[in-house]
């Protein structure tokens, strides 16, 4: 089967259209072969692997799925290369995706690539962290909501259900000095108010020792491939702080 990708850069974290293509339903087509025979002969070819500005200036990306686990650090180095396509007057603030050989099993792959592209297509780098930053952090919400990760029943997460905290991890020493234990002052109404990374990849020791789930930054795409050592290691202390501050510090070194 063949998906057809449509996005948009304005958007934030959405903008990821998948739609069934008839135009390439029927095509048999492998990474790195020769798409110009599947586009109009006067469509500009430009390899990164492959990409296409066809008529209407749209930048084309084309992927084959039969073999991206194994090519995809390999197409992700060549996606960071686009940086001349930087130009919003090249693909009108967007940019569409054709995926060869799709199937249910590659679609992360497919996913976190098309959105590495969005990054490095976004004029500054506010906008990239932005964007990653929103991005994960969708992600980390949807793997705790979906699996159910700290089963909270009567405000209490099933690794303090025999005690009498209501607010599961989100609570912090009152200062450096203190032994005492208040709770976060982003937590409102039960949710957190701002974004903190660190804290959203979180898992206790009971949730590691007998579900075995635990998330570090080198298994998210995003984090692993577009922030160096310094920035992974910001993230990695930065618990209960806004994600203003964090992007800040993630800024500053870029």
């Amino acid at each position: 089967m063949n998906i057809y990708y449509n996005v948009k850069l304005d958007k934030k974290t959405e903008g990821i259209e998948k739609i069934k293509h008839p135009k390439f339903e029927n095509l048999d087509m492998y990474f790195l072969s020769n798409i110009e025979n599947y586009f109009n002969h006067d469509i500009k070819v430009k390899k990164v692997d492959k990409i296409v500005v066809d008529n209407n200036k749209v930048l084309t990306f084309a992927f084959d799925c039969e073999n991206i686990l194994k090519e995809k650090n390999k197409i992700f180095r060549k996606i960071k290369n686009i940086k001349k396509w930087n130009n919003k007057e090249i693909f009108n603030n967007c940019f569409q995706v054709i995926v060869f050989n799709y199937n249910k099993n590659n679609e992360q792959h497919v996913i976190d690539l098309i959105r590495s592209i969005k990054i490095m297509l976004l004029p500054t780098k506010l906008e990239k962290y932005d964007y990653i930053y929103d991005t994960v952090c969708d992600y980390l919400d949807n793997e705790f909501i979906s699996k159910n990760i700290c089963e909270f029943k009567n405000n209490k997460c099933i690794a303090k259900k025999n005690f009498d905290c209501t607010c599961g991890c989100c609570r912090h020493y009152k200062n450096l000095l203190s032994n005492k234990l208040v709770e976060c002052e982003y937590l409102k109404n039960k949710k957190c108010s701002t974004k903190c990374l660190i804290c959203k990849m979180f898992t206790c020791n009971y949730i590691i020792k007998n579900k075995k789930i635990k998330y570090r930054i080198k298994d998210i795409f995003l984090l692993n491939k577009f922030f160096n050592p310094i920035q992974k290691l910001i993230i990695s202390i930065s618990y209960f702080t806004s994600k203003e501050i964090i992007i800040k510090r993630l800024l500053i070194w870029n």
